[in-house]
């Protein structure tokens, strides 16, 4: 499974209510029927809540930057060939054009981002599935994209991020209100490529990707005694500073909007047979 994930700023000239009503309106219905002739099977529009107690509280505990999106949408995929081929479709291609020359009145591209992230399961429950953080359930999504520091390759933090700190979150689960966690690794793509150059984006050099945690405000974890509960929290950032520049990523809570909503099915790539895992795992050679 693949994603095409945009990391949405709003133009300075639209104000955030005019803006929601366009991007989950008008955009959504312009652009779901066209996303799904090119594969996607999920198509979700996720809006940023900057004033969300628990965006509050978790930028004050992880010290991030500021806040820099209003929406965060994703497109998802059952495998790369999927997109490959769908995008030799030039007529298909043009009809998406014609939507993104509409958002350049509404976005602010050179403060938006666009990337392709492989899904890493950190803890994904039987029910996984169903755990959606939509404006009828009681979830939060949290999400916090990452950036590396100078002195590491991309390799490098993403092996320690899924590594050590997937381990790390792992060991302490039964004291956190998050239901299900994910890392979402940046990986190399000539569609993000085009897509940024010929859209406008803006170019984050030490991307990594981002992680996505679905919470549950109203459940109760394991307690942990006071002391415990500190270096869980000491150990959780003392770890994230280790391959993550928290000054550059920001943290926010979100909701979920599903524009399309198919079965994601995840196949091994067909042009590669013989590869056991996904290329992206050549980062630990």
């Amino acid at each position: 499974m693949f994603k095409v994930n945009f990391y949405i700023k709003r133009a300075a000239s639209r104000t955030p209510d005019a803006f929601k009503e366009y991007w989950l309106q008008t955009h959504a219905q312009q652009s779901k029927g066209l996303l799904q002739k090119l594969g996607v099977r999920q198509y979700l529009k996720c809006e940023v809540l900057p004033e969300n107690p628990l965006t509050l509280a978790s930028r004050e505990a992880y010290q991030t930057g500021p806040l820099g999106y209003d929406f965060i949408d994703h497109w998802v995929f059952n495998d790369i060939d999927t997109l490959t081929q769908a995008a030799r479709d030039k007529a298909l291609v043009e009809e998406l054009e014609s939507v993104w020359m509409q958002e350049n009145d509404w976005v602010d591209l050179q403060q938006s981002h666009t990337s392709m992230t492989v899904d890493l399961a950190q803890f994904f429950p039987r029910d996984g599935n169903e755990v959606r953080a939509t404006p009828e359930s009681d979830y939060l999504k949290i999400y916090y994209p990452a950036h590396h520091y100078a002195h590491l390759t991309r390799a490098q933090a993403q092996l320690h991020w899924n590594a050590c700190h997937g381990a790390e979150s792992r060991q302490h689960i039964r004291y956190s209100r998050q239901k299900k966690y994910i890392q979402c690794h940046a990986i190399d793509s000539n569609f993000v490529d085009w897509l940024r150059e010929h859209r406008g984006y803006g170019h984050l050099p030490y991307f990594i990707g981002h992680a996505e945690g679905w919470i549950d405000p109203g459940f109760e974890p394991e307690a942990a005694g006071k002391e415990d509960a500190a270096e869980i929290v000491r150990m959780t950032m003392d770890d994230i500073d280790l391959f993550s520049d928290k000054t550059q990523g920001s943290v926010f809570m979100a909701q979920e909007h599903y524009i399309v909503d198919q079965q994601v099915i995840t196949r091994t790539n067909p042009s590669d047979p013989d590869s056991s895992m996904p290329a992206f795992f050549s980062a630990a050679d």
